[in-house]
């Protein structure tokens, strides 16, 4: 069951494993080097392309100094991911090196880590607790870093485990669930429940280790997202099981590995834990007299050799030679028992070499003396091994204080230097708050003036256009004059003149009998025809004087003229009747006249146009739409321009509260659309 948890915390661990802290300015263009680590780590690659951009990034490593440290252990995990251990524990140890040297405690607790990392693997706790201890108090030096500090912590609880030493494996776990629980971080505190399950369940407290796992099954509700999930939602339920099998309560332990198979097709997604699942589930029916219980060993055993997990192995030859030995079946119950003794002793498993070494000298009365002696020297020989593991982490932890030292000391001498710092800061502070001061009052000032002078700009802009409304009354005040001068001469001299020879005409029919000439008569209709044309026009002349009663708009073909006198561009007005201009105030008359002056002269000097047109409309009740086109060269309005006409007539429009929307494509031309309400 040991190896479920070393899976677990190094999936949980290792991809944490990367500094954040840029440590030396690049000396060569790193470049490449990030390239080929980025091409090595992507999983979508094949193993052999990974491989070839590894080493290639490993050579750049070996031959220049200035290498990034996150590129040390980016490369470290890629060699970790293709099984390169001895790659992936040399770097890992240069950044170390390097690390240590610089006092950089970034780098120490990301490279410590990483070795501790590598021999946790290797199952070689006291070298892996070492640098975990290590590492640890490195990462409480960093800002930030203080629940990858407690993920350590509970790292180290969970190594005291596989060494019995529950007593200080639940303190250390309590610890860091404390800090996960004040950082809310989830899946730390379901590694920090499972620890304490296990550490109390060897403390024989079986009732307070399954409350535990329920708290750890409670707290995966919160790691679904978790590409994990099933597996951590099912290991509590595998524990839990384990220890109603310690309670020798069966029935409850077959109904709790039932409930964990439900969730998940283990046999096809996880085949580990699918096997520690049915091995649990197996012993417990042997346990209760079931013998279908040996088909599943078998099957157990057939998969685990086939993903040749060693620990599956032992457990299942020593569950197989249980049963044969339950069965009298002396002689494969020794087969089984033997190869997982062996096994058990190759890879220093002693605690499940232990358990087979009673079975053996059950299945072997006549060597029982034999196999109980080896069981109370290998017993004896833990027990003393456990002792010094105890003194031993207690040394590591008392050499690894040292750091924290060393830190107290540079402390004292930082705050002698902050103090420093601080009378420095005040004196500055002080002269930047004075100088701050001086300069708001004159930004103040200068906004005042800016102020008044747009005061006086915008008085200057009403005289203007008052003076241009003035003028333009008057051209129209004599435009209406010779209006009503050619209307009375039209009705008063031409038409009373024609109608004075018609009548003459019609009387000299009579006189000289053309009363039936029908040519006559003709041309007596058409000078009748010419003199009610002439009284529609009078009419009309006369009836039109006031009908133009914006003056703006008058201004504005002005504008056109103008333009239109020393260019070929023509122009075309379009005004909806609906425009009050009486209810428009004068303030947005003259920026609207601004805005169409500056527009125009831009359509002259860079359009290159031969169409203009302006629509003037009147957008609801409140709202003044214009829109200004032309059929010129156009132009890109990502790209900014050197003149400020555009911003000008932004400007205008915000100054109105409107809305200023341009459209324009190379060669199509250019069209302006403004909102102004009013």
């Amino acid at each position: 069951m040991k190896t479920i948890g070393v899976l677990l915390f190094c999936s949980v661990f290792f991809l944490g494993c990367t500094p954040k802290k840029k440590d030396i300015t690049d000396l060569f263009s790193d470049s490449t080097l990030d390239s080929l680590i980025t091409t090595a780590s992507n999983k979508k690659n094949d193993a052999a392309t990974r491989l070839f951009n590894a080493n290639l990034a490993y050579e750049i490593t070996e031959k220049e100094a200035a290498v990034k440290s996150k590129n040390f252990t980016d490369l470290a995990t890629v060699y970790f991911e293709l099984g390169d251990q001895k790659k992936y524990l040399y770097l890992s140890k240069k950044l170390y090196k390097r690390s240590l040297m610089k006092r950089d405690y970034d780098g120490i607790s990301e490279s410590s880590y990483c070795i501790a990392n590598y021999f946790y693997n290797k199952a070689n706790y006291d070298s892996a607790y070492f640098y975990f201890t290590k590492s640890e108090k490195a990462f409480l030096l960093v800002k930030e870093k203080s629940v990858m500090a407690s993920y350590i912590k509970n790292i180290r609880a969970n190594i005291r485990t596989f060494k019995k030493d529950y007593v200080e494996a639940e303190k250390l776990s309590i610890e860091a669930l404390k800090v996960a629980k004040q950082e809310k971080y989830d899946l730390l505190i379901y590694n920090c429940y499972i620890t304490l399950g296990n550490s109390l369940g060897g403390l024989e407290n079986y009732d307070e280790a399954i409350e535990y796992y329920k708290k750890a099954i409670d707290v995966t509700d919160n790691l679904r997202s978790d590409p994990q999930y099933s597996t951590l939602r099912v290991m509590p339920y595998n524990y839990i099981a384990n220890v109603y099998q310690k309670k020798k309560d069966y029935i409850n332990s077959i109904r709790v590995v039932n409930r964990a198979l439900q969730f998940d097709n283990f046999k096809r997604n996880n085949p580990t834990i699918y096997c520690y699942l049915i091995n649990t589930l197996a012993y417990s029916k042997f346990k209760r007299g079931d013998e279908s219980s040996l088909i599943q060993f078998k099957e157990i055993l057939k998969i685990g050799d086939s993903i040749k997990s060693i620990p599956i192995q032992i457990t299942c030859k020593t569950y197989l030679g249980e049963y044969n030995l339950a069965q009298k079946d002396t002689v494969a119950a020794n087969y089984y028992l033997k190869d997982a003794r062996d096994q058990s002793h190759k890879n220093n498993i002693f605690e499940d070499e232990l358990k087979i070494l009673q079975l053996l000298a059950r299945a072997n009365p006549d060597d029982k003396s034999f196999y109980s002696n080896r069981y109370i020297s290998l017993n004896d020989s833990l027990q003393v091994v456990e002792r010094a593991n105890r003194n031993k982490f207690a040394r590591i932890e008392f050499e690894t204080d040292e750091i924290k030292t060393e830190r107290n000391r540079l402390s004292l001498k930082t705050e002698y230097l902050s103090l420093q710092r601080w009378i420095i800061a005040a004196v500055s502070l002080s002269s930047i708050i004075i100088i701050a001061l001086w300069f708001m009052n004159k930004s103040q000032k200068a906004k005042t003036r800016e102020l008044l002078l747009k005061q006086e700009q915008q008085q200057a802009n009403e005289a203007i256009y008052q003076l241009m409304l003035n003028e333009q009354q008057k051209i129209e005040e004599g435009k209406n004059l010779e209006k009503q001068r050619m209307s009375l001469e039209l009705h008063d001299g031409v038409m009373g003149k024609l109608s004075a020879v018609r009548l003459n005409l019609y009387a000299a029919l009579y006189k000289v009998n053309l009363i039936e000439d029908e040519t006559f008569q003709l041309q007596l209709d058409e000078i009748q025809t010419v003199e009610q044309e002439i009284r529609n026009i009078a009419h009309n002349l006369n009836s039109n004087l006031f009908s133009d009663n914006s003056n703006f708009i008058a201004i504005v073909r002005e504008l056109f003229a103008k333009i239109a006198n020393h260019s070929q561009i023509h122009f075309t007005l379009q005004v909806s009747d609906s425009v009050n201009w009486d209810l428009i105030n004068n303030t947005i008359k003259i920026n609207l006249y601004r805005i169409l002056q500056e527009a125009l002269q831009n359509i002259e000097k860079y359009a290159n146009a031969k169409n203009v047109a302006v629509l003037m409309d009147q957008n609801g009740s409140d709202e003044i739409k214009v829109t200004i086109s032309d059929d010129g060269n156009g132009f890109n309005t990502m790209q900014k321009t050197n003149g400020i006409g555009i911003e000008n007539m932004k400007f205008r429009i915000q100054e109105l509260n409107g809305t200023f929307d341009i459209h324009s494509e190379i060669k199509k031309g250019t069209k302006i659309n403004l909102t102004i309400p009013f």
